[in-house]
């Protein structure tokens, strides 16, 4: 084994130039890597200086960027596996995860100190964020510690489900073998044949999956030959298997090929998970699927499980999606798979929040469904198994926004003719599924055009067109630039989010003016925050008690807080009346990572059920800054901020 101490940045930067073909900018390297230009200029120097005299550097140009050069593919190959420095605490608890679902007895802390480089402050911060990524979500593996050790349950099935996240969860599409960098387990070049196989056979009988899914198998058969070589074996499943002759037929020559070519047997065990993985995994042929034929590929509790939450959506908000076939059969898809005894979803490489912060509404819908998932299923839904059913319902509501009368649109341009039918252009190319282009007309004809059946001005002149209230003017540039395109979605957007709760909802500064309030709390505890808020609704007698479990339920699976400032709560648990609780906070607290001054808890009584939508909307959707209210801890002050902001939209 080489020698050489490289950071763990350091290597993924020479891992990221490895897969590239031609020279890597210092700019494409500082945003791949999430550090300055200058930092990768010392890292280079770094790396260059500690592989002196192997044969493998890299180049710089000025204007081009940076290039591998390499003599030796061995040694490069023997670097790919080291791992000596651990910078982050997701690196250290990825380690310690796969530490422990190899060991074959108790590992000691002191070790794991020693071997991290760490204080034993760092340490049991890291331990904290061990459980709650790896332990305490599925496959919920037993984690035990005994004064100065730690070790995971003698479960081998648990043990390969973690193994199978920890590669899979940085999977480098680019360079196979690269995934693996952070571990000396898996050898590239098992893993290139495995994948070559599975292809080969899976085209063979005509099944297709999922990129995850298709990862996810071949990893499993790749941690299957490298613990059965360890003596490593799995039990059989006790529970019957799904039948399927052409996943059947599949995993057999896919397995005895292998067994051939690697010179391992596969037993009955072994053959059965590889065969599960395929079963669950396999996708149906949505060119076969129909209103018509969905009793042919769904069990009928999948359907009922669909056509329930369905009436759930009509019943709460007065959305009816079932006539959609398209969207109908991707969440029959969907239930489908997560009904299956083996199931994988991709985490997707970005912040579930953000992801949440586009998708307030939809969250809101899909959240619905998490009693019938209980009763159909029998547990909640995760975070992520709420994520893609909020993906399946924005594009539902999307393919209804397309089923609306498009706006009446008029433009009027201060522009000579060939510029403002440019301009026209533009628009129905960005927006014909939205608009409606009814007129392209002068500024001065203002004054004697009827905008009556007009729902939206278009123009480049910053002056009054129209006092029709119901006549939206947007004021963009003559060349409808980028800034222009996005103000105009956000106006669409918005008229959108309204045709969901209609006008005769209270607004949001309405319903602060008449709120329970509480100022200048001093807590630290999220859960003694929705206590205190809660209270005030159960004292008045609007709601029972199982409202704060929903409550309780709903921030363990799904925090609140998903954006500094103010963290709004609710629940769709009946209340007698609507109204509003709201803490402000003496010291802003840490709330899913957020810094959090104000808490609004809302309680909705059946029949205003949309208005979690149009207080999602005043809260999120808006252009309001919460810096600027941040040190605010007082009703007075809280209501003037809202104030102005219902004065300015």
């Amino acid at each position: 084994m080489v020698d050489i101490h490289l950071s763990l940045r350091q290597r993924k930067l020479l891992h990221y130039i490895q897969d590239q073909h031609s020279y890597v900018t210092g700019t494409e390297l500082a945003n791949h890597l999430q550090v300055s230009a200058r930092t990768i200029r010392s890292d280079v120097a770094e790396i260059n200086e500690n592989l002196q005299g192997t044969g493998i550097s890299i180049i710089s140009k000025r204007s081009l960027g940076y290039l591998l050069k390499v003599e030796d593919k061995k040694l490069l190959k023997e670097l790919n596996q080291v791992s000596n420095t651990f910078l982050t605490r997701d690196d250290r608890t990825r380690h310690m995860a796969f530490c422990l679902c190899l060991a074959e007895e108790p590992i000691n802390l002191y070790t794991l100190e020693d071997e991290m480089f760490i204080s034993r402050t760092t340490l049991e911060h890291d331990l904290a964020a061990l459980r709650k990524k790896y332990v305490l979500p599925y496959p919920h593996i037993n984690y035990c510690r005994s004064k100065n050790h730690i070790f995971f349950e003698d479960n081998e099935r648990k043990r390969r489900i973690i193994l199978n996240t920890l590669f899979s969860e940085n999977w480098n599409y680019n360079a196979r073998g690269n995934a693996f960098y952070q571990y000396q387990y898996l050898d590239e070049e098992l893993v290139d044949l495995i994948m070559l196989e599975s292809q080969f056979y899976l085209r063979k009988y005509g099944i297709v999956l999922e990129d995850i899914n298709m990862i996810v198998l071949n990893l499993a058969i790749a941690i299957a030959c490298c613990r059965m070589n360890d003596g490593h074996f799995l039990e059989s499943r006790k529970e019957p298997l799904p039948l399927d002759p052409a996943c059947v037929h599949a995993a057999d020559d896919l397995l005895e090929s292998l067994e051939k070519k690697l010179g391992c047997i596969f037993p009955d065990s072994e053959r059965q998970e590889i065969y599960l993985h395929l079963s669950c995994a396999r996708l149906l042929d949505s060119s076969a699927l129909s209103f018509g034929t969905l009793e042919l590929y769904f069990a009928p509790e999948t359907i009922a499980f669909a056509n329930d939450y369905l009436a759930l959506i009509r019943e709460k908000f007065q959305l009816s999606f079932s006539d959609n076939e398209d969207f109908y059969i991707t969440l029959l898809q969907y239930l489908r798979y997560l009904s299956m005894p083996l199931h994988y979803l991709n985490t997707i490489q970005t912040h579930t929040d953000i992801v949440r912060s586009n998708l307030l509404i939809e969250y809101e819908i899909a959240i619905l469904i998490q009693p019938l998932a209980l009763s159909y299923t029998g547990d909640y839904w995760d975070e992520t198994e709420l994520m893609y059913l909020a993906f399946c319902i924005s594009g539902a509501l999307e393919a209804a926004n397309r089923t609306y009368p498009k706006l009446k649109t008029v433009i009027m341009a201060h522009l000579n003719m060939p510029a403002s039918w440019h301009l026209k252009q533009k628009l129905l190319s960005a927006f014909h599924d939205y608009l409606e282009l009814t007129a392209l007309l002068p500024v001065y004809s203002k004054d004697t055009y009827d905008f009556s059946k007009t729902d939206l001005i278009i123009t480049t002149a910053n002056k009054t067109l129209t006092c029709d209230p119901h006549c939206k003017t947007l004021l963009i540039s003559p060349f409808f630039t980028k800034t222009d395109q996005m103000n105009l979605e956000k106006h669409i957007f918005q008229i959108h989010i309204n045709r969901l709760y209609g006008q005769k909802l209270p607004s949001l500064f309405q319903l602060l003016q008449e709120a329970f309030w509480h100022e200048a709390i001093l807590t630290d505890s999220r859960v003694s925050i929705i206590e205190l808020l809660s209270r005030d609704f159960l004292d008045a007698g609007y709601v029972e008690l199982d409202y704060v479990e929903d409550l309780l339920r709903r921030e363990a699976i799904l925090p609140f807080a998903f954006q500094p400032g103010v963290a709004f709560l609710s629940s769709l648990v009946p209340s007698k009346k609507t109204c509003l609780s709201v803490a402000t906070l003496e010291h802003r607290i840490k709330w899913n990572s957020y810094k959090i001054r104000t808490v609004i808890l809302a309680a909705v009584c059946p029949g205003d059920s949309t208005l979690v939508f149009k207080l999602l909307n005043e809260l999120y959707y808006s252009s309001r800054n919460y810096e600027d209210a941040k040190f605010l801890k007082k009703k007075e002050e809280l209501l003037n901020f809202f104030a102005d902001f219902a004065y300015r939209t």
